[in-house]
Formats: structure tokens, C-alpha cells, sequence
């Protein structure tokens, strides 16, 4: 288990992992487990890997951003909407197979703890990089505000981890969560009257929608400089 206080990344690598635990969170989202097979793997909260496929004789990989803190390394946590062939792949995956992966990869990540409050923006599996980054601030004690708000276009009336965000907010006093259920993000936010420029806000959704909510958080007066978003692609 990787120690919060010494936040590190192992150089990218190869490994094999093996399927350890499946659970659907949505009627298409499903929360897939994965055990690493070397103790050295560590990761960034934010940080993805890259599982590789076969299919008709060609090999393909598609990106997944690491749903869990890097606390419980080498086992890592994928969040997969099933949307196409390649996420197909991966949620009908049965405990104990295995299959090889690269990483970590990516730049939208927490190497020691923020100094401003957090606000996080999340759609369907996009959620994924943010709970890592979440988990970890609350493991590692952080006393900043931290908002989560989190829609699902997919099934709008069903959130992935939504009960982990419920329990979260009530014994985690720093953490306010909001359900974008009846109305978009964007209305959710404009109703928290929050000075955005006071805050770092993340974004994570599924292609235009990333770039429509980070004009709309520069709309509100969010400052350019403290705006991360990451857009991911389904299939």
C-alpha cells in the first residue's frame, strides 16, 4: 500500500491484470477491480491505464482513467460505461481472467495536497479520475471545501458511486456533494453561489460537453489559470 504522505508514480511499464471484483453501479456503468501483477505499480490520483484487446485478429487499447486512490496499489479500479465494443470487452470480463495493460499515463493529476478549495464536475464515467482525486484528499485529512457535482446522461436518475458520495459527505465535514438528477450541472452550480475564482475546478466529460462546461465555469468568473478538464472518448 502506497503511503499518503509520499505521493509518487512508477515509470510507465507493461503488467498483466487479473480481474478481481465486477459490480454494475448503473444500468451501463460498472465498477471493475483489477489486482497488478507487481507490487511496484503506483500511480498519481488523476493518472489512467491503458488495457489492450484483441478482437478479429487486430489488437486495440483504449484509455481508462483509475477510479480508486493510489492507496490500495497494485489493485486499481476502473469505471467503464459500456457504450461500444471495447468497454463491452471489459465489463464482461469474468473474475479471474486476465489481460495486459501499460500506465500510468496522464497530467490531470494531485501530487501533494491543494492549497484551494476544490470543486469537481463530473458526467457518466467521467467520475472516474475525480474519485481518485477525492478519496485520496480524504484520506489524507485535506480541511479545504471540496464540491462534487455529478450528472449521468446516460441514465439521469442513477449515479455511479452515489452512495459512496452520500456516506462521504456525512463524516467527511470539508465535502459537499450535489446530485445534477432534475437539471444540468450548470444549473446545479449557478444555484451554490460559490466565488469561483476562490476555487480549482476539474472537469471530466464525454467529448463537447467537457468544453461546454469549462466556458460555462469561465462564464461565472472561474479563473482560466486554476480550470483543469479532461474529455474522454466512448466506444
Amino acid at each position: 500500500m502506497q503511503s499518503l504522505d509520499v505521493l509518487r508514480r512508477s515509470p510507465t511499464a507493461d503488467y498483466s491484470a487479473t480481474v478481481i471484483h465486477s459490480v454494475s453501479l448503473t444500468p451501463t456503468i460498472k465498477a471493475i477491480r483489477l489486482r497488478l501483477d507487481r507490487d511496484d505499480f503506483s500511480f498519481l490520483p488523476g493518472q489512467s491505464v491503458w488495457p489492450k484487446f484483441e478482437r478479429d485478429g487486430r489488437k486495440f487499447s483504449k484509455i481508462y482513467s483509475i477510479a480508486s486512490s493510489p492507496s490500495h496499489c497494485p489493485e486499481v479500479e476502473l469505471c467503464v460505461s459500456r457504450v461500444g465494443w471495447s468497454s463491452a470487452f471489459l465489463q464482461d470480463l469474468a473474475i479471474g481472467q486476465s489481460l495486459p495493460l501499460r500506465g500510468p499515463y496522464g497530467l490531470m493529476t494531485l501530487s501533494e495536497l491543494p492549497q484551494r478549495p476544490r470543486l469537481y464536475i463530473a458526467e457518466g464515467s467521467g467520475i472516474a479520475p475525480l474519485k481518485s482525486q477525492i478519496d485520496w484528499l480524504h484520506e489524507c485529512g485535506y480541511r479545504q471545501p471540496v464540491w462534487l457535482v455529478q450528472a449521468n446522461p446516460e441514465t439521469t436518475d442513477q449515479l455511479p458511486y452515489q452512495q459512496h458520495w452520500q456516506r462521504l459527505q456525512q463524516s467527511w465535514k470539508a465535502f459537499e456533494y450535489r446530485e445534477a438528477i432534475a437539471q444540468c450541472p450548470e444549473a446545479i452550480v449557478s444555484g451554490l453561489r460559490l466565488n469561483l475564482a476562490d476555487f480549482e475546478i476539474v472537469i471530466c466529460a464525454v467529448g463537447d460537453r467537457s468544453d461546454q462546461l469549462q466556458e460555462f465555469m469561465l462564464s461565472l468568473g472561474a479563473r482560466n489559470d486554476q480550470l483543469r478538464s479532461e474529455k474522454f472518448i466512448a466506444f
